[in-house]
């Protein structure tokens, strides 16, 4: 059965302080923000926890053929200066014939937040539009809200679990970048980039570019190929500045083993 796409979007509102709230969304069980701690030098982590039914799945910063990846609004919360996403390493999945990144059954997604002012009260205000997918893919908006006091430790543990699975660097991995290739094409480049292993990558290794959004350009991926030691990584980026695009702003995720090895910049 092909995966139909429902275009609906639903709104809930689930606050912190709930410890469960049922949502009425089929395929998902709740959204909540686990409200987490105050660190020694001001900021906070914090996560957001994504439960859903047996089999359903949500998916990464880059989703691949077909997902929704999450999109995150914090412009009404309160004394936060940036929010930003500790992605775990994801999982790939085959999705009747296209590969898709996420997570499945459950995704916990650490926040760090920096505050305007560390001597007042932190509130988080904001929403996440994103998708869950089993048979069908419904896309979500939720609402997120919660207190961040200073004096807590709610759900440490489950955050730094998830912290934990955090991709590595691939300058400390035992994989090496031994080429990178940018071909002019009518409206941006063609990226090219050889990586070694080793051993050898797995069958079902891939690999992902990203570049900085915000800079007038944008990432088609393209399927990676795996040959024993070697994996081939190779995606499209469309830029309205044909002419220079800053090699140390791509960043290249490596996808094997369920875990990520990250690497930024892309030599010659």
């Amino acid at each position: 059965m092909k995966q139909v796409i429902i275009f609906l979007t639903f709104l809930i509102s689930i606050t912190a302080s709930c410890a469960f709230a049922q949502s009425p969304i089929t395929g998902l069980n709740s959204v909540k923000v686990i409200r987490g701690w105050r660190q020694a030098d001001g900021t906070h982590m914090a996560a957001v926890h994504i439960k859903m039914e047996k089999g359903w799945k949500t998916y990464w910063r880059v989703a691949g053929g077909g997902g929704i990846p999450p999109q995150f609004d914090w412009k009404k919360s309160t004394n936060i200066r940036t929010a930003i996403p500790k992605w775990p390493a994801p999982y790939v999945f085959d999705d009747y014939g296209r590969q898709t990144i996420g997570f499945k059954d459950e995704l916990v997604l650490p926040i760090l937040l920096h505050p305007i002012d560390p001597d007042k009260p932190m509130r988080i205000n904001g929403t996440i539009d994103f998708g869950i997918c089993k048979d069908v893919c419904v896309p979500v908006r939720s609402a997120l809200q919660a207190d961040l006091p200073s004096r807590t430790s709610i759900g440490k543990k489950k955050i730094i679990s998830a912290l934990k699975r955090q991709a590595s660097e691939g300058a400390k991995s035992a994989i090496n970048i031994i080429n990178c290739n940018f071909t002019p094409i009518n409206g941006g480049f063609k990226i090219s980039a050889k990586l070694t292993h080793p051993d050898s990558f797995s069958r079902k290794s891939i690999g992902i570019m990203e570049y900085p959004a915000g800079m007038n350009s944008w990432i088609n991926q393209e399927a990676s190929i795996v040959s024993g030691k070697s994996l081939i990584i190779q995606s499209t980026l469309y830029s309205k500045d044909k002419t220079f695009i800053d090699r140390s702003n791509l960043k290249t995720t490596v996808l094997t083993n369920n875990q990520a090895i990250t690497f930024t910049g892309c030599g010659p």
